[in-house]
């Protein structure tokens, strides 16, 4: 494209995802070249006397007798697309809307931008001298079926739009909003952030507003043709009429007719530690079952915008019914029996709803001798209390757990990995067919990263892992800001999930590279020696010189020493960079460094019995801590802040 040329895009069909592509493509091409490029009024099918250069639809709204070759089966859940150039015009088709957004994006790629993270500060635009659009042909087609993320964290409306809008650029396709609304979250974001002004903490978030922030991300989702995955939690509260919005306590109790629905634990039925999204049901009575079934039905009724519909347990484990009527069966069983009767009634109302349950803490194993006998239902697997300095199937990293069904209510959950690998190959063995993996690398693990583990590394593996664990994508139940200490952990997670055939040694390399510039081997190495610094024996010891009592006063001295340096020296490199990419990505990383080096002195003062340093350091940390954030919002959930809090705690105690 020339200078003072214009470039037509033309988008065929009336879908918003395909009038957002051709809008994008418009927007990036402008500003990377002299030129002028501009989104045509979107056409039902392609104008015999069309001069647009970029022409882009669904597979069956581009013409055949052009000769495009195969083009992808139109397919709503799955994602494939292709880029054509075929006598000077390029054709973008997709499988369905959102994998036409996907193909403008992997265009801009293949034209020299990287989406790394959210907003101007995450995103590579080069500038060209002039457009050259390929010359040969891109067929593509997503490596796993589930791309998703789940809503964690403190997130405020503008990170979950932002974050929406870099997974369309990374080809991620589900979004889930958790419990019968997200206000546990929202709630945090708005009132709780140390970066919010003191004065936003002292108002209140009702229901109703935490409704319409849900509303609007619904409305984004959409809008960008990603399938909607909503709940979760809450359904076992529901169906005694107590709220399941989080996991705050409650005074409130069921009807004297319904106390009786409550599960029976060691003789007693009550709100199981005082949180109704905690506790379980009666299920071998009838009309228990019946009330929790309709709950999910009516919604499911009311709220056909859902693509998957969670329906899971009570959040909590140890907990279950141990009546002599439940006893008959395991609690799976019970649970399968719900979905079954869910699914089916589902598929009776015409619903093209489907109903996602879950292997989790007690009810990890597949149950004993109920089946599905309907095929609107979804596995997932959510293994929380894994081992994330280790990939999920690596047999090595093992503590002698068995992967056996254990005993009602004496379940003891395992750390290490091996045992649960080992639990759902169980499930693919039992024969599940739509599956997905719900972890958890970017919610608590992440804010880690570097001290003794290399988060993301474990992280990149686990996607390249899914297929022989028999497991079709991936749900990152996730802080929405979680884009630390560099981006490769989020791309790693994006990139690989769409094709999980790409080097991970290569791919590093080059997200590294388009963050950090001339400065992304350095930062590695930095990495990298923070890694192996930490970690104390083999990596399977699972030990860190930073866990209380763990390191020697001349080893943390060293470490914050090291940590102290490089904090500078990145913070230094940050000021001197020209791209304001570049700038961020080192930043951050300085913040990394500084994190580190607070660890260790909090560990010093702890072996040296001193409170009042201890109180000081707190002080100042909790001080500098709405500033740091503030910088970094967009990036950086205020959930960073635990694992220095976790530590002072500890050294506290130690310190008395």
């Amino acid at each position: 494209m020339r200078a003072g040329r214009r470039l037509l895009i033309q988008p065929l069909g009336f879908d918003a995802p395909i009038a957002i592509a051709a809008a994008e493509l418009a927007r990036y091409l402008t500003q990377m070249t002299d030129g002028n490029a501009c989104a045509l009024p979107p056409r039902e099918a392609l104008p015999k006397d069309s001069r647009a250069r970029i022409v882009l639809g669904l597979s069956d709204h581009l013409p055949r007798r052009i000769g495009l070759g195969r083009l992808p089966v139109l397919d709503s859940r799955d994602d494939a697309y292709v880029i054509v150039p075929k006598r000077d015009v390029l054709y973008l088709a997709g499988a369905n809307p959102r994998s036409v957004l996907f193909a403008a994006y992997r265009l801009l790629e293949e034209l020299g931008c990287v989406f790394l993270r959210p907003g101007p500060a995450g995103e590579v635009v080069p500038r060209l001298r002039s457009l050259k659009l390929p010359s040969r042909a891109i067929r593509e087609a997503a490596s796993h079926r589930h791309r998703g993320i789940c809503i964690e964290g403190y997130p405020r409306l503008e990170h979950v739009l932002g974050i929406l809008d870099w997974m369309a650029k990374k080809k991620m396709n589900a979004f889930q909003l958790q419990f019968l609304h997200a206000g546990v979250f929202w709630r945090r974001g708005y009132l709780q952030s140390p970066e919010s002004p003191p004065t936003v903490g002292e108002g209140s978030l009702p229901d109703a507003d935490c409704e319409a922030l849900d509303d609007h991300v619904i409305a984004r989702v959409k809008e960008l043709g990603m399938m909607l995955h909503r709940v979760g939690h809450g359904w076992t509260a529901a169906a005694v009429d107590l709220p399941g919005f989080g996991w705050e306590r409650t005074k409130q109790r069921p009807a004297k007719d319904k106390r009786g629905w409550l599960a029976e634990v060691t003789g007693k039925r009550d709100i199981w530690h005082g949180i109704a999204a905690n506790t379980e049901l009666c299920y071998s009575q009838p009309q228990v079952r019946e009330a929790f079934i309709e709950g999910v039905v009516r919604y499911a009724r009311q709220h056909s915008e859902v693509d998957y519909l969670h329906v899971w347990m009570s959040d909590s484990y140890n907990n279950k019914c141990e009546c002599a009527a439940c006893r008959k069966l395991n609690p799976m069983d019970w649970y399968v029996t719900l979905i079954d009767a869910i699914g089916r009634r589902l598929k009776q109302d015409g619903l093209a709803t489907h109903i996602v349950f879950l292997g989790y803490v007690d009810m990890l194993w597949p149950p004993e001798t109920q089946r599905f006998t309907t095929d609107n239902v979804t596995f997932m697997y959510a293994p929380i209390t894994r081992c994330f300095r280790h990939a999920l199937d690596d047999p090595k990293c093992d503590a002698g757990e068995s992967a056996a069904r254990q005993p009602l209510n004496q379940v003891r959950l395992p750390n290490t990995n091996r045992a649960h690998a080992d639990i759902m190959r169980q499930w693919r063995d039992w024969g599940v067919k739509d599956t997905f993996v719900f972890d958890y690398h970017n919610i608590w693990a992440v804010w880690e990263d570097g001290l003794g583990q290399d988060v993301a590394g474990v992280l990149a593996q686990d996607i390249k892992d899914l297929a022989g664990l028999g497991l079709e994508g991936f749900m990152s139940c996730q802080a929405i800001r979680a884009f630390y200490p560099t981006p490769y952990l989020a791309c790693a997670m994006a990139d690989l999930l769409w094709d999980r055939r790409r080097s991970l040694k290569s791919h590093r390399r080059a997200v590294m590279e388009a963050a950090l510039g001339p400065h992304a081997a350095g930062v590695e190495e930095h990495l990298t020696t923070l890694v192996k610094t930490i970690q104390v024996g083999s990596s399977y010891a699972h030990r860190r010189l930073t866990d209380a009592g763990v390191g020697t006063r001349e080893q943390l001295a060293a470490l914050a020493a090291y940590a102290e340096k490089h904090a500078t020296r990145f913070r230094s490199r940050a000021k001197q960079a020209k791209s304001e990419v570049v700038r961020t990505s080192l930043e951050i990383v300085a913040l990394q460094a500084d994190h580190v080096a607070r660890i260790a002195r909090a560990r010093l003062a702890a072996l040296d019995k001193d409170a009042a340093a201890l109180k000081t350091m707190r002080a100042e940390y909790e001080a500098a801590l709405p500033a740091l954030l503030d910088r970094c919002a967009p990036w950086i959930d205020p959930l960073f802040g635990q694992a220095m809090r976790g530590v002072l705690d500890e050294a506290e105690r130690a310190a008395q």
